[in-house]
């Protein structure tokens, strides 16, 4: 539970921070972030350790000039697609012929952050392949709702876990969503779910993780909301 106090406090500081940010370099840093990830995914293949694409990653980064991370890659495979950003994964999983797995990236370039996140699924276990393509249709969906709606972070992600319910699986993220700009993003660090105020165009990720609600495998997808 949020002290009151404490939410007052952070919302003026966020307030602060939103209003000075520049919502198209944003959108530029989103971007850069999705080109990467796209060139990140295009390695990932049955046969390659989780270690040998977060390598690969790096490399990435290097090559787009990219000043730091604003969190390290997240690469997880199989069981480990389970995990959240607060777990780490105590082996170095190798792909399987019919797996899944996800990256998830976080660069600062220019200053401003960027945010990407996917699943893909190997193979042709087609409750697999239905958990990646939802984490996607589930943003989607969301992002339709964001637009026509103007919610807080608390109705949007209400409306979030309803609708992966009705997909048939698990929402697997607590205090999920955040704030996204200039480095380092200030105001807000419970997650864009415990925010009570109307969420803005461009200040924030919507992320969505999901689980299957029998098999031991989960999905990952986020980006901007704009």
């Amino acid at each position: 539970m949020l002290d009151n106090a404490q939410i007052a406090e952070d919302i003026e500081k966020m307030v602060e921070y939103i209003g000075r940010q520049d919502i198209a370099k944003s959108a530029e840093a989103s971007r850069l972030a999705h080109l990467i990830l796209d060139e990140i995914l295009a390695f990932v293949k049955p046969g390659v350790r989780e270690s040998e694409v977060k390598n690969f990653a790096f490399s990435r980064y290097e090559a787009h000039a990219i000043e730091r991370p604003w969190h390290m890659p997240y690469i997880r495979f199989g069981e480990h697609t389970l995990l959240n950003y607060k777990q780490k994964a105590k082996e170095d999983l190798v792909l399987q012929d019919n797996d899944i797995a996800f990256a998830d990236i976080g660069t600062v370039k220019n200053g401003y952050e960027g945010d990407a996140g996917r699943t893909i699924a190997f193979g042709s276990n087609k409750e697999l392949q239905r958990l990646a393509d939802t984490s996607k249709i589930l943003f989607d969906e969301m992002t339709a709702y964001w637009r026509n709606n103007r919610p807080t972070g608390q109705q949007l992600y209400d409306m979030t876990y309803e609708a992966t319910k009705k997909h048939g699986f698990v929402f697997n993220l607590d205090g999920a969503g955040h704030l996204i700009g200039e480095f380092p993003h200030k105001g807000w660090k419970h997650g864009m779910s415990n925010f009570p105020n109307v969420i803005e165009d461009g200040g924030w990720v919507l992320e969505i993780q999901i689980r299957h609600p029998t098999l031991a495998y989960g999905a990952f997808f986020e980006d901007l909301l704009h």
